[in-house]
């Protein structure tokens, strides 16, 4: 299934929720400054509309989506059947003085009960959100929807 018209994720899709509520990761895709593709694992958050993920301001990701935006998103299933979401978007970046307001909550979805240990350590400054904006998207579930390369 693939979306340029409607691009808002359907979040009536039990696989498009499931993978955007469980502990999965994000692999953001982006043009580094050498004009190199990229790929990151990044923990994520989706929010009205956007999916959003927090980095420091001297990441070379923030630098690289400050000069180009454009970037891919694969969230994904780690067990079979494979559940895939993967996303073309538009990224904004925002500097947040301090601890950036969802970060706690971000961090609550990966690490659970450690969460408080592991925010506790940190001395934040400084964090930037990256805000991606939707442009597209598509599903795979390996039971009903499939690439069309395996078809």
């Amino acid at each position: 299934m693939i979306s340029a018209a409607m691009p808002e994720l359907p979040l009536d899709d039990p696989v498009v929720s499931a993978l955007l509520s469980e502990g999965n990761l994000a692999r953001l895709a982006y043009v580094g400054l050498d004009g190199r593709p990229r790929v990151v694992p990044i923990w994520f958050q989706y929010r009205d509309g956007d999916i959003r993920m927090i980095t420091g301001p001297k990441a070379e990701k923030a630098r690289a989506l400050a000069a180009n935006g454009a970037v891919a998103l694969t969230i994904d299933s780690s067990q079979p059947p494979y559940k895939v979401l993967l996303v073309q978007g538009d990224a904004a970046l925002e500097e947040v003085e301090g601890m950036a307001p969802e970060y706690p909550d971000i961090v609550r979805r990966y690490l659970g009960p450690a969460t408080e240990a592991y925010l506790g350590q940190l001395r934040i400054k400084r964090q930037v959100r990256i805000r991606v904006a939707v442009r597209s998207w598509r599903v795979f579930d390996f039971v009903r929807r499939y690439p069309k390369s395996l078809r």
